[in-house]
């Protein structure tokens, strides 16, 4: 049974404050009835975690995480496909997970759609659990009256988006290593060893070659402002977070990794699939082309390209046709508009739709799998020659210093 926290009061009139456990808010009321008290206020108890940190104390709103859910959207699918009616369903889910989290979230959808709730209704309540999109695409299978089948289409969907996710993280996992470990050995070098070597030939009024001065510089610079230097970084990253909850400043920021070369492209290609996967979806799983615009556009991060698709929902509804709409954006790929426009045509859009959802995604794995497999030459090539300058400077005073013992 859900927690529900209660404020009630007793035949005396005085308020009481509690936790109640009941199948549904209704059976809560009746409880407390039961127990002499009149409710006042009843609402669903929250998963919280509470932790001090000296006299402050803060909260954590838990949620479902995207694995979780995923194997959970897979369930569903299963039990309403073979008719399983969505209460009972959601029931035997949650007694059978063993996460409390998992359970105390099914728990109370059931208990809103015992009550007579939708099931996406339901899930709105637990937004933290359940993305927009998600409850989007069920909304969709409600409206189409297969919501088997669109649960199976979210379930493909999101194994497919973590696949591409944890691709990306595992490739990225050596190459942040080495460049961590490259940046821990230039700073001990810069500030710990060239110091002390070079100091043995101001010692005895050596001239020093200009690379030597340059490197002593460097070092000197690091030695004396390298914290300052470190709470400046991390005073420049939390302004750009500020201001990055600023519109105009996405706006800029995020149009200003578009017109990178290659960033630009990467950026388009992830977006455009996403939005192409998703469209493709929640169309061929009966939902109304404007509604699949709209919940399209929360796959999307770009803030140039969120605004695009706005301009085409607003076009979609004045009457244009999607590729149409697109196309005047100027921010799509030639091929999803072309793709678009022949879907329409064809009355095979949603199809169209998912095939160059796939074209892309494969294409933006083969870029990615080329770009990573020359970063990490990349990284010893820029360190090598970077530890090659340090010795140099070293080495030349050395050089000069026995060519005059020489002469």
């Amino acid at each position: 049974m859900p927690a529900y926290d209660y404020e009630a009061l007793d035949a005396a009139g005085n308020t009481k404050k509690g936790v109640i456990a009941a199948d549904s808010k209704r059976d809560a009321q009746n409880r407390l009835r039961a127990n002499a008290l009149f409710p006042v206020v009843i609402e669903i108890g929250s998963d919280k975690t509470r932790f001090r940190l000296g006299n402050f104390t803060f909260f954590h709103h838990n949620s479902i995480s995207s694995k979780d859910l995923t194997l959970i959207t897979r369930q569903m699918a299963t039990m309403f496909s073979a008719g399983t009616p969505i209460e009972e369903a959601l029931s035997v889910l949650a007694s059978q997970n063993e996460k409390p989290i998992v359970k105390n979230v099914l728990t109370r959808v059931r208990s809103q759609v015992s009550e007579g709730a939708r099931l996406s209704t339901a899930m709105q309540s637990e937004a933290r659990s359940f993305p927009a999109l998600y409850r989007s695409m069920v909304k969709a299978g409600e409206a189409s009256g297969d919501l088997g089948g669109i649960m199976e289409r979210i379930a493909d969907y999101s194994e497919k988006s973590a696949d591409v996710k944890n691709k990306v993280t595992t490739a990225m996992v050596y190459p942040i290593v080495l460049s961590i470990v490259a940046m821990a050995v230039l700073i001990i070098l810069m500030t710990f060893v060239v110091p002390k070597v070079v100091a043995q030939f101001e010692d005895i009024g050596a001239d020093l070659p200009a690379l030597t001065r340059f490197v002593m510089g460097t070092s000197e610079f690091l030695i004396s402002y390298g914290f300052s230097l470190v709470i400046f970084i991390v005073l420049l990253i939390g302004a750009v977070k500020v201001a990055g909850k600023q519109k105009p400043f996405r706006l800029w920021m995020h149009g200003l990794f578009l017109k990178i070369p290659i960033i630009g492209r990467l950026v388009l290609s992830v977006s455009s699939a996403r939005f192409a996967r998703t469209m493709g979806t929640l169309i061929e799983g009966g939902g109304p082309v404007l509604e699949s615009i709209h919940a399209a556009k929360e796959t999307v991060s770009n803030e140039v390209i969120r605004d695009a698709i706005d301009k085409v929902y607003l076009n979609v509804r004045d009457g244009h046709a999607l590729s149409t709409a697109m196309k005047q954006t100027g921010v799509f790929s030639s091929l999803l508009v072309y793709m678009c426009s022949m879907g329409e045509k064809s009355g095979r859009l949603s199809y169209l739709l998912l095939k160059v959802a796939d074209y892309l995604e494969s294409e933006f794995d083969g870029f990615t799998q080329k770009a990573l497999s020359l970063l990490e030459p990349m990284i010893v090539i820029i360190m090598g020659l970077m530890v090659g300058i340090i010795v140099m400077s070293i080495m030349l005073p050395i050089m000069r210093l026995n060519s005059l013992v020489l002469m």
